[in-house]
């Protein structure tokens, strides 16, 4: 139903307002054309504005009056302001983002005419009338209409400042998006002078390499290379010239240093010179300061699978910058519906696909992998290899829903004194749990998952879904899988994030005061509401030292929940 159909006491009082608004004289007609078929309402209207008769149109939106009508020329193609949107819609000063629906037609038209009769007023020296512009983009906004980029990071700058004189090769790196064109410089040519620098800071993988193709400069006001970059008149040839000896090709860039100001242009063939935008770095630091203190962990990732690979890029995101990994798995297709990794890793180990993503979020990462299955065959020196790094790590993040392999973990995290954390997601997607076991506060990790089945099987609970049991991570790859969605994991390994980098910064700054947590997502099992937590009390838990005895098929241990 269109807005002049819901609200037709709006459309009797629009109707009104024009009509008084044309007794003022100044508004000569007011047509108007509703389409109840369409759903659409415009009105014609002729007004005096800037010493002349303007013929406009007035549209309304179907959301109307939640946003406001659009006021343009008639006759397409026509300027009557430097207020002006693309469209030859005017901008005015009642507008989008100061629009309330106590406004209406008349508040339009007024603002028009006094735009216009401003711009149209002429003072003694003959000069036009101007209206300040009260635009406020911001820069995305700004870069629509640029599609050629320049990312150069601040210390790229630094370093061509600091080399005074001369021209350098400038290293880019080059993506293609539907409506740009992104050139990251990551580094710059050396010389018998200067060595070769190249910009830690920025991942290798990212976008196309095009070596050669750009060159940077310190440039001065006046100088050639300033003009190269500035004047409308010189040919592709001859600013390229301004920066190098070697013949142009038809497919360069140059930049310029001006004072830390940036200058670039594309050279292309048909002498087709196109301005590149320099992309702004954001210094704004937008991490807790308590996380500094994990910049210098390493943590170890069991499992690269939907939970563990959400966990290792959300601790690399808070600054964790060495992990050592380990995942037998490969990624196929059907796993993109939850894992963090996309079409891009289908087909590489888990554990290799993860490690990449990493060092594109943080080009500072290490990242060592183990790539086998903790409790599957394997020879017992490649087994005491990965046991062997997991006990110089800082923290264990346990994520494979592997019985046997959560056996070795909690072996390795009891007897060196490592901190553990764990999580499972329930088969079904209706919760999971969090878990934690740190030296000299809480006991083994083995003890504290037990105590968490026996919390599971506390008098009263019913059963959970049968398909909380399966081990996912031991079992043949024709089992039933985990149903659940990528939102229900998300959720669960956020939380398990938060008591990762808890566990990191050390027990007298942790924010939880129990060991594990119970989470439902929705109303299921013992769960009342979504988010139910409900924190299992292991405080009282005595360390058994004791390896269990009865070891299932696959893992699990006979009469436990291994979600």
């Amino acid at each position: 139903m269109a807005w002049f159909e819901r609200q037709p006491l709006r459309l009797a009082h629009e109707r009104a307002v024009l009509d008084l608004i044309r007794q003022e004289g100044w508004v000569k007609s007011v047509d108007w054309v509703i389409d109840a078929e369409a759903g659409t309402a415009h009105v014609d209207i002729d007004f005096e504005a800037g010493g002349q008769i303007r013929q406009a149109r007035l549209e309304y939106p179907f959301i109307y009056p939640y946003a406001p009508p659009a006021l343009f020329p008639r006759e397409p193609g026509q300027w009557w302001s430097t207020h002006q949107w693309y469209t030859g819609e005017l901008c005015l000063q009642v507008r989008a983002d100061n629009w309330v629906k106590s406004f209406d037609a008349a508040d339009i038209l007024r603002s028009a005419r006094r735009l216009l009769d401003t711009e149209g007023a002429v003072d003694e020296s003959g000069r036009g009338g101007e209206v300040p512009s009260e635009h406020r983009f911001t820069e995305g906004q700004l870069l629509r209409g640029h599609d050629a980029r320049l990312v150069l990071s601040d210390g790229l700058i630094a370093e061509v400042r600091r080399r005074g004189a001369g021209a350098w090769i400038v290293d880019l790196r080059t993506s293609l998006f539907p409506d740009s064109c992104v050139s990251v410089a990551v580094g710059i040519s050396g010389s018998a002078e200067y060595d070769r620098w190249t910009d830690l800071t920025i991942p290798s993988s990212v976008g196309q390499r095009m070596n050669g193709i750009g060159v940077i400069a310190n440039i001065e006001y006046g100088d050639p290379r300033f003009l190269a970059l500035t004047s409308r008149e010189m040919s592709c040839d001859e600013r390229w010239a301004a920066f190098s000896p070697i013949a142009f090709d038809g497919y360069r860039i140059v930049v310029g240093v001006l004072k830390g100001q940036v200058l670039a242009k594309f050279l292309g063939t048909d002498n087709h010179t196109h301005d590149i935008i320099k992309i702004l770095m954001d210094k704004q630091h937008r991490s807790p300061t308590r996380n500094a203190v994990l910049a210098g962990k390493q943590v170890a990732i069991l499992g690269c699978g939907s939970m563990g690979s959400k966990v290792a890029i959300s601790l690399a995101r808070m600054g964790v910058s060495d992990f050592y990994l380990v995942d037998s798995d490969v990624l196929k297709m059907d796993n993109l519906v939850r894992n963090e990794l996309d079409w891009s890793e289908v087909g590489a180990h888990k554990a290799d696909g993860l490690a990449e993503r990493l060092k594109r979020i943080r080009a500072q990462v290490k990242v060592e992998r183990w790539i086998n299955h903790l409790g599957g065959q394997t020879s017992g020196a490649t087994l005491m290899t990965c046991l062997t790094a997991l006990k110089t790590c800082d923290l264990i993040v346990e994520t494979t829903g592997s019985g046997q392999g959560f056996v070795y973990a909690s072996s390795v995290a009891e007897e060196e004194g490592v901190p553990m954390v764990w999580g499972r997601v329930f088969g079904g997607g209706f919760g999971g749990y969090i878990a934690r076991s740190r030296p000299s506060i809480e006991v083994s990790p083995l003890d504290v998952r037990n105590s968490i089945y026996q919390w599971f099987r506390t008098p009263g609970f019913p059963e959970p879904p049968a398909d909380a049991g399966i081990d996912y991570a031991a079992g043949p790859d024709n089992q039933p899988p985990m149903i659940a969605d990528d939102a229900d994991v998300s959720v669960i390994s956020s939380h398990l994030t938060h008591f990762a980098a808890d566990a990191l910064r050390g027990p007298p700054n942790s924010d939880y005061p129990h060991s594990a947590y119970v989470i439902g997502l929705r109303k299921e099992w013992i769960f009342e509401q979504p988010f139910d937590t409900r924190p299992i009390d292991v405080s009282g838990v005595m360390n058994s030292n004791i390896v269990p005895e009865e070891v299932v098929e696959g893992g699990g241990h006979a009469g436990e929940i291994e979600p």
